[in-house]
């Protein structure tokens, strides 16, 4: 059996719940010591971080790139390996509710963070320096900002439309994941109905131009439905070395965030296209990674086991729920220690520890909440969508 013939991708959902912890460890530091990695511009020094290859350990909004192609490329897996269309349609009416669920669950958890006084993101970010922790994470937080249960609950509901994110400043990727997902699944029909997986290459590259000329978000999953329908068609395998190169220099192309030290090269790169170019990079270098996995039985089946299963279980809530922490138990600390006088390391090493230990904590019972709210979707799709022959 090769790689392109196993259903279960254990090994990419793994990788979704890595690039969790990455933008978990990127928001960290934007909040506790912003200076490290230097990813805001008005805060980098040259010490900071922000030109090193090994960037993409820091680097959020790559992980959020890795996320859309992800999602381009499984949304539509099993579609392109079985062509059943009726599982295309039943996947796309259920993925509204699929998502509504838990993000609104953490809007609400926010509200009740607000209103018991539990937030300590103003205090604690006048006191690092950083102005997006200040902001409640960029979210754009006043001290005029007054949080309703109402206003909490229609926020979770209604962000997939309106990008709005004051309850939870991570909600603005839930507008392009939604309608970036609506694309997908429109696109492999499109793909498998009209295409008939002829002239891939030159619809990809129309697509990408397109899509990056529009709104560069977008370029992300149509890169990753394109490598899903190519892998489907069945992939050379490629020796371990091979593999582990891919890898690597994916990597480093998800480490750019500006064209110094280890990225001079794009210094020729004009600053209008500087966003577009960053996330074209991204996109790509998390397309090497997914392609090199799934074209080496061997590094395939060595990323199943239960570290990479749970990895994926609470991946999504872990995105979710990591800023919250940041902003209330996290500062709570940060400002606790600091009025202790620690110093600045041993603060910044004991708050990181609360942080992750606190995120994870709390992404377990979200995600098994998560799995019960899955299967009362699964349930109802279908009742809904029984196939006419089956009725």
């Amino acid at each position: 059996m090769t790689v392109t013939h196993i259903g279960k991708l254990v090994p990419l959902e793994g990788y979704r719940g890595i690039a969790s912890l990455i933008v978990l460890l990127h928001h960290y530091f934007l909040a506790f010591s912003p200076m490290t990695t230097g990813y805001l511009e008005g805060l980098r020094t040259p010490g900071s971080l922000s030109g090193a290859y090994y960037f993409f350990m820091f680097n959020g909004n790559a992980a959020v790139s890795f996320f859309f192609v992800l999602s381009g490329f499984v949304l539509c897996w099993s579609y392109f390996n079985d062509g059943d269309q009726h599982r295309l349609v039943k996947s796309f009416v259920k993925r509204f509710p699929r998502l509504v669920f838990i993000v609104t669950v953490t809007t609400v958890l926010s509200y009740f963070l607000f209103h018991f006084g539990l937030y300590h993101f103003a205090d604690a970010g006048l006191r690092s320096g950083s102005p997006w922790l200040a902001s409640f994470g960029g979210a754009g937080w006043t001290p005029g900002f007054e949080p309703g249960f109402p206003a909490a609950f229609a926020q979770g509901v209604t962000t997939f439309f309106t990008g709005l994110s004051s309850y939870n400043a991570n909600l603005w990727t839930m507008k392009p994941e939604f309608f970036g997902s609506m694309i997908v699944y429109m696109l492999a029909g499109f793909i498998s109905i009209v295409l008939g997986r002829r002239y891939l290459l030159y619809s990809f590259v129309v697509l990408s131009i397109s899509s990056l000329g529009y709104n560069p978000l977008i370029f992300p999953f149509v890169l990753g439905v394109f490598l899903s329908v190519r892998v489907a068609q069945g992939v050379r395998p490629l020796p371990l070395p091979v593999c582990l190169i891919l890898i690597v220099f994916g990597l480093y192309l998800l480490g750019y965030v500006i064209p110094e030290e280890h990225y001079a090269w794009a210094s020729p790169v004009p600053g209008s296209v500087a966003g577009t170019f960053r996330t074209a990079l991204h996109a790509l270098g998390s397309g090497l990674i997914i392609y090199a996995t799934l074209s080496n039985e061997r590094l395939f089946r060595s990323m199943t086991g239960r570290v990479f299963v749970m990895l994926g279980k609470i991946s999504f809530p872990l995105y979710l729920v990591h800023t919250l922490v940041i902003c209330s138990l996290s500062s709570a600390t940060y400002v606790a220690l600091s009025d202790e006088g620690w110093t600045a390391p041993a603060v910044l090493i004991l708050v990181f520890v609360v942080t992750l230990a606190a995120s994870v904590a709390a992404s377990w019972p979200l995600s098994r909440l998560d799995d019960w709210w899955v299967a009362k979707v699964n349930k109802a799709s279908r009742k809904l969508l029984t196939r006419p022959e089956a009725a």
